[in-house]
């Protein structure tokens, strides 16, 4: 599918979390990020992947259905589809196992949750499952980290796509933002 006509179906508005706030965690930045359309796949002219992520982060297509966008050195976005034949919760108990072999890991949380899709041609909700922990990089520090497994076609059946944030600790409301907006606005496309 050409890029202009996802940009007309995608919407660029920002969200930001006030949750971070209201803890006392205040964001890296006091500007909400704004955001662009971004898609990547098997050539210039066909999206594999489309999503609105943060104006200015730097884009690395990994794979032909994989990609992130960094901020510098500390904070990250990163995009999978994954296509699993199971579902979302499925995921996160797998991503759970293997992270308890990370040494110095802390599981801070399990949910999971449902939010309306921008995207029209989706199913109209995107169900998700998340884990978020922390853990020490070497170079880096402290580092949290939330990874997301969501359905935005089947309803909950199957985990299409894997969505990770991770920054330091007072980048956390900043990361639940993009983190939100990404799921709401990321698609498969073929």
């Amino acid at each position: 599918m050409k890029k202009n006509v996802l940009a007309r179906v995608l919407t660029s508005a920002a969200v930001v979390g006030v949750a971070g706030v209201l803890a006392g965690v205040m964001p890296s930045s006091a500007a909400a990020p704004s955001y662009a359309y971004k898609c990547w796949g098997t050539s210039a002219d066909h999206c594999n992947v489309a999503v609105q992520a943060p104006k200015g982060w730097k884009f690395t297509q990994i794979d032909r259905f994989e990609g992130k966008f960094t901020k510098g050195s500390t904070e990250l976005l990163r995009i999978d589809g994954i296509y699993a034949k199971v579902s979302p919760k499925a995921q996160v108990a797998r991503k759970t196992a293997e992270l308890k072999k990370v040494p110095g890991l802390k599981i801070l949380s399990l949910s999971n949750g449902v939010m309306p899709s921008e995207i029209t041609w989706n199913n109209p909700k995107v169900v998700f499952y998340d884990v978020k922990y922390t853990y020490v990089d070497g170079a880096r520090g402290q580092r949290i980290v939330t990874t997301r497994y969501a359905d935005t076609l089947d309803g909950g059946n199957r985990a299409y796509l894997e969505l990770t944030v991770g920054g330091r600790a007072q980048d956390q409301a900043e990361l639940d933002a993009v983190l939100s907006k990404a799921t709401r606005s990321v698609t498969l496309v073929g």
